[in-house]
């Protein structure tokens, strides 16, 4: 929102509450005049509009946030209000005055669209307070003309003073724009100026902090120079000791690479017989693996043998019962046959063949028990020893895991070994060709820095040259960093 925009806005919050106050004032005069005159229907339908326009007035001026519209809203409601009025209590002179109050009511926001929204609602309260009236219907006839010359007027009015006014506000708004965007451009050319004149500042102390900087430098440099010069003698008696030293080294490099290659061939059958020991290994892995596999298929049959042993069992006791009713079955055949008397005698040598079958089946049913027993015993001692042997060897495969992991390990181990061995002799062999070049470059050393002596010595008075030139670059700078940061400040 710009500077017109929040003008415009503020503008009309202030309009807004001169409209409640102006119209609460009048309608509380109202309902003091009803309650005086004892017309209670009246006092009902002023604080009634009370209460709607200041709800109003809270919902576009606070909650919605929308003050332009409540001028509309303000004038609908007082103005059906009146009408209101006019259908329930008839028409009187009143009314007409009311209208005309409210035709001035809508000016006050000095808006032409809404000073013609309640000049034309106005206008329809104005002839139907004439057509609905009764008691008062003579006078309001006479007084009609005069009525609508009077509003047509004050409508001119305040209409050439709402245009006039309009024009105005749009020239006001006009400069105020322009006002705002001079300001504005001003405001940027300001920052502008301040960024640069403070950037310049910058660069200025940059500047002197760097020629500070460098004169420091140029000073720890001469100094250098002079304590390099001093040493260079010490540093030629220094390098003829660092070729004797050299010589040394190659010879040193010379055996660590004979031992490095030994070292590197036993390394490599660390390595072969590593990967045979893993092999084996591997091949143990895998037959341990099919034990454990074919013990589980033992646990298995076991448990189906134990299954059908305890079938056998039931089988058993069921041929036992069956034994017992045949003799119970033969006992009975021979009551039956002496009761018979001879005529039973062939029938009891029958059942007395059956009670021997019987007892025969009774003794060989308690044999195959008495086996069963003993077998199911001995079976649960093999499943028994089975599991144990089925524990052991599941001990077995994770030791041998181990020992595969452990070869795996010790194989990648010996294999980096390997190639750190292999790199450490070429690294030996390349270390012993540079023995040889540092014995050469010893040599060449000892005469450069001769030669450089002699250079640091006339560098050195070069660098108190530049160090004088340095500290009166650095005053001027100094004058000109106070001189920026003044104009600076200015702003």
């Amino acid at each position: 929102m710009n500077a017109v925009e929040k003008m415009q806005y503020e503008d009309t919050l202030k309009k807004n509450t001169l409209m409640l106050i102006t119209m609460n004032i009048s309608l509380l005069a109202a309902v003091g005049l009803s309650i005086a005159q004892g017309e209670l229907n009246k006092t009902a339908v002023y604080a009634s509009e009370i209460i709607i326009l200041t709800l109003l007035y809270f919902l576009f001026q606070q909650w919605i946030k929308k003050p332009f519209l409540f001028p509309y809203a303000h004038l609908t409601v007082v103005y059906s209000a009146g009408i209101l009025a006019m259908l329930l209590f008839g028409s009187t002179i009143q009314l007409l005055l009311i209208f005309f109050f409210l035709v001035v009511l809508a000016a006050v926001h000095l808006n032409r669209n809404v000073f013609l929204y309640g000049y034309i609602y106005g206008l329809i309260g104005i002839i139907l307070n004439n057509s609905f009236a009764t008691t008062q219907k003579e006078i309001l006839s006479n007084v009609l003309g005069s009525a609508l010359l009077t509003y047509l007027l004050i409508g001119m009015l305040f209409f050439v003073v709402i245009s006039l006014n309009h024009k105005q506000n749009l020239k006001l708004q006009e400069y105020l724009t322009l006002s705002e965007e001079e300001a504005k451009r001003k405001e940027m050319q300001k920052k502008e100026l301040e960024t640069n004149v403070a950037a310049i500042t910058d660069k200025i102390v940059s500047v002197n902090q760097q020629l500070q900087t460098n004169l420091r430098s140029q000073k720890e440099m001469a100094n250098a120079i002079n304590e390099i010069s001093k040493g260079s003698q010490s540093q030629a008696e220094q390098i003829s000791e660092i070729t004797q030293n050299s010589m040394g080294t190659r010879s040193s490099m010379e055996a660590l690479y004979h031992q490095s290659s030994e070292l590197k061939q036993g390394s490599d059958q660390a390595i072969e017989a590593t990967q045979e020991g893993q092999e084996q290994v591997q091949e143990l892995n895998g037959d341990i693996h099919a034990l454990d596999t074919m013990i589980n298929k033992l646990n298995q049959t076991f448990a189906e043998l134990s299954q059908k042993i305890t079938e056998t069992n039931t089988f058993a006791d069921t041929i036992k019962d069956i034994t017992e009713q045949t003799n119970l079955l033969a006992l009975n055949a021979s009551i039956e046959a002496a009761r018979a008397g001879d005529a039973g005698k062939g029938f009891a040598v029958v059942a007395e063949e059956i009670r021997k079958l019987a007892d025969t089946t009774g003794q060989t049913t308690g044999k195959i028990t008495q086996n069963l027993i003993e077998l199911n015993a001995s079976n649960k001692e093999a499943v028994e020893m089975m599991a144990l042997s089925s524990q052991n060897i599941s001990k077995s495969v994770n030791s041998s895991e181990k020992v595969k992991n452990y070869f795996g390990q010790i194989s990648t181990t010996l294999l980096e070994l390997d190639e750190s061995l292999k790199s450490f002799t070429i690294l030996a062999n390349e270390v012993k060709g540079l023995a040889n070049g540092v014995e050469f470059s010893s040599s060449e050393l000892a005469a450069i820095i001769e030669q450089s002596t002699a250079s640091l010595e006339e560098m050195s008075a070069t660098i108190d040259t530049l160090t004088s030139d340095n500290e009166q670059l650095s005053l001027v700078v100094g004058e000109i960093t106070d001189r920026a940061e003044k104009i600076r400040q200015t702003f």
